[in-house]
Formats: structure tokens, C-alpha cells, sequence
């Protein structure tokens, strides 16, 4: 790090620690901690993008590049003030850094603020903190779109690391996810350690699973209810007790994701579609569009249980809670459509709720609620609300 000018000799103040950390192969690596240092830091409150959002904007893109920024963070020079604060202690000397380090907690907002500025007028090409997508609809387009980034790329002295790169592809990896060509679905090789986990024996080793398969639940038509033993587990005053309901649920929730489920990506111009049903624990929904071949596809899946005040609840009042849910969980795709979004319930009461008139303050305040979305509420048959109902109930 000193040989390559990522640190210098340091007689500042400021003095943080560091380890070196092992890495599966053997290797170390090399940290920082920064964590007095950012405990009296103030808090940069540049937004990072959702990652949903990242992945929707590619859409039906037929033309798709990713980029990897080489060692991002060390790219970006640091103040004279701002290496003195990143000062380290080894033991035999005092270094500070050169560029900006990892392990600072404002250094992905200071990241992401600098990539911003350099993308932002370029056509078709979004940027989670270091990773760049480019993404067209013509091979013309895209052609002008990388030369377009690549300028300002070097305008601004950054480097691209070519090993983690894809250049015009149909297909990329990109923020744990295959996307392009309008779809979007988990990378293989994650499913594949979801597959593999085995029975977790503490809550420490239940939570890891839960995260990893988390991560995809939007894949999954009935997650919240599937994993509700798994989630039980970790509850307060609960004692962990591996039983065959928490196996179903574990095997389950692996059965899903490997049965290789794919999303459709959102067309911002076409309307939606929500479908949406309650039962006595719970509530789901899933969010459609119409795809070319004139069937409706899956958005994005959306389950919840009921609490133990919910499940209380009169029928009318779980169904329009699903409404209000999903709608909440949607908000991003249906906040602000052209198109009047078709709801889809089996509870025939729902589609006059703006006309009802009633002493329910609950679902008063809920009426209000719905009058932000222009939506069109209509009855279907509980038989051909299946993938809606699927969701509000235990697997």
C-alpha cells in the first residue's frame, strides 16, 4: 500500500486500529477500524439507490453492459484534513491514508455522490455505488452510450476493472441478480449455497439462512408464511427446538428458489395488475403485467402475517388491510402510474369501499388511504384467485 501511494507516513493526532482479517483462500486482508472515527463523524445522508429500482430501470433492454469501478474507494484523493482522520497505527509506525479507505461510514455517499455527477447525463445508465450498468434497446445506442460513459470516465481519471466487466451482452450478473431481455432472476450459484445450507443448529446460523434467502423473497409466492416456523424460532423467551414443522418450512423455502423462478421486469408504460387476498393469519399479493404473449406475468410477490391484533379482525377489515399493505410494499411501481391499477379480490365487499357508508373509523381511515391511488377494484372468483390466495396462507 505504501510502494503503490495509498498510504504515507502519518504524524497526525488521530490513530485508529487495524487487523489483518483471513479470507477463504488463505489470503489476508487488510482493515481498518474506523469505528471511533465514525462514531464522531458527522452522517452524510446522500440517498444510495434501492436496488429494486436499479435492476427495474434495465426493463426489456436487449443490449446490456456492466462495469466495475477498479477498487472504487481508491480512486477518490482525500483532503489534507481528511488523511490526517484516517490515520492508522501499526506496530512500528503511524500512516494515514491517500485515498479514500474502506471502512468509513460515509465513504458509499461520498461515493455514489461523485458517480451521480459523472453518469447523470448520460442516456440509459444507472450507478449503485460502484457498480455501472448501460443498458439500450439498439446496438447503435448502446455503442454511443459506452463511448459516451467511457469519456467521462476518463475525464474524471477513473478506472474500470475489465476482469469483472461484461460488454454488450443479452444477459448480466448485476446487485445479486441475472437481468436483461425483460426478466429477472437469482443468480444461480446463490441458490445453489441456499440449496446446500445445512440445518442450522443455533439461532445465529438460522438468521444467516433467513438473510440469504431473504434476500429473494420477491421470488418466493408465499415467503412471510413458508418461513413463519423459521422466524418463530428466533422470537424472544421461544427455546430453539428444530421440529419436523421448521423442517418443512426449511425445505420448503429451498424448494422454491431452486424450482428457478423467474420475474418479468416492470413496463412503467403499460398497466398494472394487483391481485390481492386475506385469510384469518395473514395477507399476499402479487403484482402483474401483461406480457407479449398476452399472459399475465409476475412482478414481484408480497406476503405478510397478521399480527395478534390483526387476526381479530372482521372479514372486510382483513381484506382491505391486504389492500393497504400491498399497495404500501408496491408503492414505488404504483404511486404514480399513468394507468388505473386493476385490483383483483375475491371478497365481492372490497370493490365498493369509496361507496360504503359505515361507523368503522378503521375503515374510514382506510378509504382515505385508497383515494391517493386511482385504482379499479374488482371481484374475481376465489377459484381463480389462486395466486393471490396462495400467499396469505400457510405452505
Amino acid at each position: 500500500m505504501l510502494k503503490n501511494n495509498i498510504i504515507e507516513p502519518s504524524k497526525s493526532e488521530w490513530s485508529s486500529p487495524c487487523i489483518l482479517v483471513p479470507k477463504p483462500d488463505g489470503s489476508f486482508r487488510f482493515v481498518t477500524d474506523f469505528r471511533k472515527v465514525n462514531q464522531c463523524s458527522k452522517t452524510d445522508s446522500y440517498p444510495i439507490p434501492r436496488i429494486d429500482d436499479c435492476i427495474d430501470k434495465i426493463g426489456n433492454a436487449k443490449f446490456v453492459s456492466k462495469f466495475d469501478l477498479l477498487k472504487g474507494y481508491w480512486q477518490v484523493p482525500l483532503t489534507d484534513r481528511a488523511k490526517e482522520i484516517s490515520a492508522f497505527c501499526t506496530p512500528d509506525a503511524l500512516y494515514q491514508y491517500r485515498v479514500m479507505p474502506f471502512g468509513m461510514k460515509n465513504a458509499p455517499a461520498t461515493f455514489q455522490r461523485m458517480v451521480n455527477c459523472i453518469v447523470a447525463d448520460i442516456e440509459g445508465c444507472e450507478a449503485y455505488v460502484d457498480d455501472l450498468i448501460v443498458y439500450s434497446q439498439t446496438w447503435e445506442q448502446h455503442i454511443g452510450q459506452l463511448r459516451h460513459l467511457f469519456k467521462k470516465l476518463s475525464q474524471a481519471k477513473l478506472t474500470v476493472n475489465l476482469v469483472k466487466s461484461e460488454f454488450c451482452q443479452a444477459n448480466v450478473v448485476y446487485l445479486g441478480h441475472v437481468v436483461g431481455q425483460g426478466k429477472v432472476k437469482p443468480i444461480k450459484a446463490k441458490v445453489e449455497a441456499i440449496e446446500k445450507f445445512p440445518t442450522p443448529k443455533t439461532r445465529k446460523e438460522l438468521q444467516r439462512f433467513l438473510g440469504m434467502a431473504g434476500y429473494y423473497r420477491k421470488f418466493c409466492q408465499n415467503f412471510s408464511d413458508v418461513a413463519s416456523p423459521l422466524t418463530n424460532l428466533l422470537a424472544k423467551n421461544v427455546k430453539y427446538v428444530w421440529s419436523e414443522e421448521t423442517e418443512n418450512g426449511f425445505n420448503k423455502i429451498k424448494a422454491i428458489l431452486i424450482s428457478e423462478p423467474v420475474l418479468i421486469a416492470p413496463d412503467f408504460q403499460k398497466q398494472f395488475k394487483l391481485a390481492i387476498d386475506a385469510s384469518d393469519i395473514g395477507c399476499g399479493g402479487v403484482l402483474m403485467q401483461v406480457g407479449e404473449d398476452g399472459i399475465d406475468h409476475p412482478i414481484s410477490y408480497f406476503s405478510k402475517k397478521f399480527d395478534k391484533h390483526q387476526r381479530n379482525y372482521s372479514t372486510i377489515e382483513k381484506e382491505c388491510l391486504a389492500l393497504i399493505l400491498a399497495l404500501e410494499h408496491f408503492d414505488v411501481y404504483l404511486g404514480t402510474t399513468v394507468h388505473p391499477v386493476l385490483v383483483f379480490t375475491d371478497h365481492n365487499p372490497l370493490t365498493f369501499i369509496h361507496r360504503m357508508k359505515n361507523k368503522n373509523q378503521r375503515l374510514v381511515r382506510w378509504s382515505l388511504t385508497l383515494q391517493e391511488y386511482n385504482l379499479d377494484i374488482r371481484h374475481i372468483k376465489g377459484k381463480d384467485n389462486v395466486m393471490a390466495d396462495a400467499l396469505s396462507r400457510v405452505g
